[in-house]
């Protein structure tokens, strides 16, 4: 089956997959060829799709995914690949979300900046597992 997936910047990926694993908004689908059609909302995740023993991963964010038996077309508002990844970056970034939050939890921060960062914390273990593997 056809694997497309695009952001409003670019097409990001042109590709025959075999299996597909995407993340939803209310859990992870994995896709074969001949699946049923259906349209989801995209959550935050790991992508990974296969073809023989050829496999690749990116991470994705929000947007949208339209299945058909034959093709699989996500519309991803964000799209990282893992050769774009810095895990030295990652790291401190997440150390600073990791203080960000510690302050939350005394009360040095606002509400919104502790939900922030707790956001932005699942977004960055999400991006680190991608950078080490």
């Amino acid at each position: 089956m056809k694997l497309e997936i695009v952001t409003p910047q670019r097409v990001v990926l042109t590709k025959e997959a075999e299996e597909v694993e995407v993340p939803c908004k209310l859990g992870y689908v994995g896709i074969l060829p001949g699946h049923t059609p259906f349209f989801s909302l995209l959550g935050m995740g790991e992508l990974w799709f296969r073809k023989g023993t050829e496999r690749g991963s990116l991470f994705v964010n929000g947007g949208y995914m339209d299945v058909l038996p034959d093709k699989v077309t996500i519309l991803a508002d964000e799209v990282v690949e893992a050769g774009e990844l810095s895990l030295r970056e990652l790291e401190e970034q997440k150390r600073a979300q990791e203080a960000t939050v510690q302050k939350g939890l005394k009360g040095e921060a606002s509400v919104e900046e502790f939900h922030k960062a707790l956001e932005t914390l699942r977004r960055l273990q999400v991006l680190l597992s991608l950078a080490k593997s």
